[in-house]
C-alpha cells in the first residue's frame, strides 16, 4: 500500500511543478486606475514646471546667448584710390564726347534723363538721419526737416549698416533714428566721429531692416576725385536746401582747391549747383560714383548758395576708421610742406608747423610753431602727404617718437626729438 502511495505522490509533485508557472492574481481595478490617473497629472504638472522654467530661463539668457554666439562685425575696408591715370583717361574721353555731341532738344532730354536714371540709383544709397533729445521731441520735431540731414550708406559688416554723414544738429541727442528710401524708418547709434572733418558714422541693426527694406537700399560705390576736373558733369543728392531730398544737376567749378586742417590738407570740390548752407549730402559723377560729401565747412566766402564738399579720396582713410569704430589718429599740427624755394633759403626738408592748436597732443610734448617735423615713428617725412599717411597708421594711446629741427639763436637748424602720446579731436 505504501508502495502504490509514492508513485502517487510522485505524480502529484510532477504535475505540481509543470503548472507552477501558472498563478492566479487578483487585481484591484479601481486602485490601478486611481493610481494611473495620479501619474499621470503629476508628469502633467511636471511638464508644464519644466516648461515654465526653462522659458524663463531663455528669456533671462536670450540677451547673453546672442551675445555671445553671434558672428564678429567683418572689418570695413574701403578701397583707396586706383589706376588713377587710366580713369582720367577715360573720363576725359567721356567729356570730349559729350562735347562733340550736337545739343538739341532730343539729346538735351537724352541727357537729363540719364542724370535722372542716375540720381535714382544714388537715392538708394542715401538717407535721413534725425535727432532728439526724447521721443516726445521726436515726434514733433518729425514735420522739422532742418533739424535732420542727409548721409550716405558706405558699409556693411555683417551686423550693422553704416552710414556716413556731419554731425546732426541736436546737440545731446538720446534718440538717433534713420530714414530709408521708401521712407521706412530704424534706430541708430552713433558709432563714431572724428571732430576734426565734422564727420560721424551712425549704424543701424542688419536685424531691424524689415526684409522689403533691403530691395529699396544700396551701399553707396565710392570713386576718385582726383580725376575731376572743372567743368565735369556733377549730379548733387540730398538735403540741399537743408529740407526735403532731391538731386540737383550742374558741373564741378573747381577741384583743385584744398582746405587746411589739423595733421592734414583735404580737397575741396565746388559746384555750380544751388543750394543753402545747410545743405547735406553727396557728390556723384555721371557713372553714379560718389566722389565728394557735401558738408557746411568747407563752403568759401563767394559759395553760401552753392553745393560743394569734401574730395572723397582723401577721407576715404578716415572713412575706413570710423566705419570701424576706431578714432582717428591726431597729433594737432597744421603744417606745409617745405618747398625748393624754402629749402633754399636753409630750411630744412619736411613738414614745416604753421600752427599747433591749443590742448592738442603736440601741444603738449612740445611742439611749437616753426619747427620742421622730418620723421614719425621711424618714417621719414618729407611732405604734408607722407606725414598724413604716417599718423593714419598708427593707433590712440601710441607713444611714438617725433623728430624735427628747430632753429637756434644763431639762426642754425638743430635736431630736436619729441613724445608724443597720439590722441583723437574730440
Amino acid at each position: 500500500m505504501k508502495d502504490e502511495k509514492e508513485p502517487l505522490e510522485q505524480k502529484q509533485n510532477s504535475e505540481e511543478e509543470e503548472y507552477s508557472f501558472l498563478q492566479e492574481i487578483i487585481k484591484d481595478e479601481a486602485g490601478d486606475q486611481a493610481k494611473w490617473k495620479h501619474d499621470v497629472l503629476r508628469r502633467i504638472q511636471l511638464g508644464l514646471i519644466f516648461g515654465l522654467v526653462a522659458c524663463f530661463t531663455f528669456f533671462a539668457c536670450k540677451p547673453w546667448v546672442e551675445k555671445r554666439f553671434e558672428e564678429d562685425p567683418t572689418e570695413v575696408t574701403i578701397p583707396q584710390d586706383e589706376q588713377q591715370e587710366e580713369d582720367q583717361t577715360q573720363q576725359e574721353e567721356e567729356q570730349v564726347q559729350e562735347q562733340k555731341t550736337v545739343l538739341t532738344t532730343e539729346t538735351y532730354q537724352e541727357m537729363l534723363n540719364n542724370l535722372k536714371q542716375v540720381s535714382g540709383e544714388v537715392r538708394k544709397s542715401v538717407v535721413e538721419i534725425q535727432g532728439a533729445v526724447t521721443e516726445e521731441e521726436f515726434s514733433k520735431d518729425q514735420e522739422d526737416k532742418e533739424k535732420s540731414i542727409s548721409g550716405m550708406i558706405v558699409a556693411d559688416n555683417g551686423q550693422e549698416l553704416l552710414i556716413l554723414a556731419g554731425e546732426i544738429p541736436v546737440k545731446d541727442a538720446k534718440i538717433i533714428r534713420v530714414t530709408f528710401s521708401g521712407d521706412s524708418q530704424c534706430d541708430a547709434i552713433l558709432k563714431s566721429r572724428d571732430a576734426g572733418l565734422g564727420l560721424c558714422v551712425y549704424a543701424v541693426q542688419r536685424k531691424n531692416i524689415a526684409d522689403d527694406v533691403w530691395a529699396q537700399i544700396e551701399t553707396a560705390t565710392l570713386g576718385g576725385s582726383k580725376v575731376v576736373s572743372e567743368g565735369d558733369t556733377v549730379i548733387a543728392v540730398g538735403k540741399l536746401y537743408g529740407c526735403d531730398t532731391i538731386a540737383g544737376y550742374g558741373v564741378i567749378e573747381s577741384g583743385e582747391n584744398y582746405l587746411d586742417k589739423a595733421d592734414g590738407q583735404y580737397q575741396t570740390i565746388y559746384t555750380d549747383v544751388a543750394g543753402d548752407i545747410s545743405g547735406s549730402g553727396v557728390l556723384v559723377n555721371i557713372r553714379g560714383e560718389v566722389i565728394g560729401i557735401i558738408n557746411t565747412s568747407v563752403r568759401s566766402d563767394d559759395q553760401t548758395n552753392k553745393i560743394s564738399g569734401y574730395g572723397i579720396s582723401d577721407i576715404k582713410d578716415v572713412i575706413e576708421l570710423l566705419s570701424n569704430g576706431k578714432n582717428v589718429p591726431y597729433l594737432g599740427v597744421s603744417g606745409v610742406e617745405v618747398s625748393s624755394e624754402m629749402q633754399g633759403q636753409g630750411i630744412p626738408q619736411g613738414v614745416y608747423v604753421k600752427e599747433v592748436d591749443a590742448g592738442s597732443p603736440a601741444m603738449a610734448a612740445g611742439i611749437q610753431s616753426g619747427d620742421i617735423i622730418t620723421n614719425i615713428a621711424d618714417a621719414d617725412i618729407i611732405n604734408l602727404l607722407g606725414y598724413h599717411n604716417t599718423l593714419m597708421k598708427q593707433n590712440v594711446g601710441d607713444k611714438i617718437l617725433v623728430r624735427g629741427k628747430r632753429q637756434g639763436t644763431g639762426g642754425e637748424y638743430v635736431d630736436i626729438d619729441f613724445g608724443v602720446t597720439v590722441g583723437y579731436k574730440q
